[in-house]
């Protein structure tokens, strides 16, 4: 999507800003993904202060997260595009990451970065125009990928997925554990937490698995975060399961409605933050009364479903 008349507002980034991936649709018939790409910035107390037009997307600008450096990465897995945004709110130039269709970003303790790739396989998304690999008929392979500080490729990993029911998805939601080299991910709408050993190079056991059927039908796994103390946030559309280190659950905190897709924990540990692709509301969670803290209305309610990504930042 051509962005050069598009002027960005986004402003230098202050401690408890907000930051949402909220696509402009263009309502494409043989497209429903592709729009222009933006970011939207909030100040702490949710007033807005900017918008990025994101340069080089063209779909979906998905899974924003904060880098130890303060920078803000963000994704156009179908345009094949990771945006890095400064601290002082401008673009940087674009990393080749070698062209794949990464969704996601986790930060070892080691400093180095895990790109996750987004989708997988040999069948793009209804109605869409998904390009494959150079020299193959799929779209990607569902791995992650780690890179050097310098982003410098230094490995792959032959990481498992779940079955996909959109038949494209890889994995599409990642957090690091806080304490061990660990990538804990998802398969939208899956049934399966993973969890991939990088500093072992091995596929662990999954943290928890579903049966599925009728019974689990609207409590897919569709978002992760984890706390300091290792408690896992697993949203699953309409709430959220605090699961434990064994996979256990010691609590469940109802949201307010269905569709919520993407989740991250505030740096205060107290809350988090969870963005509806349905209803376009981003919701701030007290974890321990369970109660909404506050909420960002984007008007872009269903069928503009495009609030894929929150991340808050925090000066160091």
């Amino acid at each position: 999507m051509d962005v050069a008349t598009k002027t960005s507002t986004l402003k230098p980034f202050a401690d408890g800003d907000i930051f949402l991936g909220c696509t402009y649709l263009m309502n494409v018939p043989q497209d429903d993904h592709a729009g222009e790409g933006r970011i939207l910035q909030f100040d702490r107390n949710m007033v807005p202060k900017g918008t990025l037009y994101t340069a080089g997307t063209t779909h979906l600008v998905v899974n924003l997260r904060f880098g130890p450096d303060g920078v803000l990465w963000a994704f156009d897995p179908f345009a094949r595009v990771v945006v890095r945004v400064s601290p002082d709110g401008e673009q940087l130039p674009r990393v080749d990451f070698g062209g794949r269709g990464w969704g996601s970003v986790c930060f070892g303790h080691d400093g180095s970065v895990y790109l996750c790739e987004y989708l997988k396989g040999d069948r793009p998304y209804q109605g869409g125009a998904m390009r494959t690999l150079p020299g193959t008929n799929v779209v990607g392979y569902g791995r992650i990928a780690q890179f050097d500080a310098s982003m410098r490729l230094v490995r792959e990993f032959a990481n498992e997925t779940a079955e996909s029911l959109t038949g494209f998805h890889g994995v599409t939601h990642s957090a690091m554990h806080p304490r061990d080299e660990v990538v804990t991910y998802l398969t939208d709408l899956g049934m399966r937490v993973m969890r991939y050993d990088v500093s072992a190079n091995k596929q662990l056991p999954d943290l928890v698995t579903y049966p599925g059927g009728e019974a689990y039908a609207r409590k897919w796994t569709t978002g992760v975060a984890y706390r300091r103390d290792g408690t896992l946030l697993l949203l699953r559309g309409s709430f959220i399961d605090l699961l434990d280190d064994r996979g256990d659950s010691m609590r469940t905190i109802p949201l307010d409605a269905y569709g919520y897709a993407m989740i991250t924990a505030s740096a205060d540990d107290r809350h988090v933050f969870c963005t509806n692709i349905f209803t376009g509301v981003m919701s701030k969670i007290e974890l321990e009364s369970g109660t909404i803290a506050g909420q960002i209305d984007t008007g872009f309610a269903k069928p503009q479903r495009s609030l894929a990504g929150v991340a808050e930042y925090r000066a160091s």
